[in-house]
């Protein structure tokens, strides 16, 4: 079924990504306790054969938390940003504490990771009315191919398309560039558009 979405079905799906994506930017500021303004996010629905290939072209690694989704409609979550972008946002986190270790960092930026992953599923709970759940969040720093591949295989993901959103944060007008990937089970698109009405 799902290699074969219509437009509004498409566009309906690019619309809870530009809703998570609002709700992972209000968030984030609360947890910063600064003004956080957001680009328009670029939302695409790609098979994942396409999200490989993309992911492949990248030369840097990444850190990824990834939250696996239980419930209605499983799947997995990944929040990715690049290293400098990610030591960053930890910076402002733990902004006033000294002495901060390599593992603190992680352990922050994987609580950031875990709430944003969690606005764009909390997102889609409230639009579709599913009950879904998340995970303890799991942090990698990989390149962005490998981390993709082996979170396919882990959501048995073989024919499915994936939400893939890219969103810059602005702060102090600065852009942030992070990315989210929402990859469903199979079966699990079918039924998020089945409770948007489509």
């Amino acid at each position: 079924m799902e290699r074969n979405l219509n437009e509004i079905q498409i566009d309906a799906l690019k619309e809870v990504g530009n809703i998570g994506s609002g709700n992972a930017a209000t968030a984030l500021s609360q947890m910063l306790n600064k003004k956080i303004d957001m680009t328009v996010p670029k939302v695409n629905i790609l098979p994942f054969e396409t999200t490989i290939e993309e992911a492949g072209k990248e030369e840097e690694p990444v850190i990824a938390v990834m939250l696996k989704v239980y419930g209605d409609a499983p799947g997995n979550i990944l929040f990715v940003m690049n290293n400098e972008t990610a030591k960053d946002i930890t910076k402002m986190l733990l902004a006033g504490f000294d002495d901060v270790t390599e593992d603190i960092y992680i352990s922050a930026y994987q609580e950031i990771g875990n709430i944003m992953g969690n606005s764009y599923i909390n997102a889609i709970s409230r639009l579709t009315g599913l009950s879904l759940l998340t995970s303890v969040p799991a942090i990698t720093m990989d390149m962005l191919g490998a981390i993709l591949s082996s979170t396919f295989l882990d959501a048995e993901q073989y024919s499915d398309y994936v939400l893939s959103i890219d969103t810059n944060f602005i702060q102090d007008g600065t852009e942030k560039e992070t990315n989210f990937f929402f990859i469903p089970k199979p079966g699990s698109l079918k039924k998020i558009l089945n409770n948007l009405g489509l």
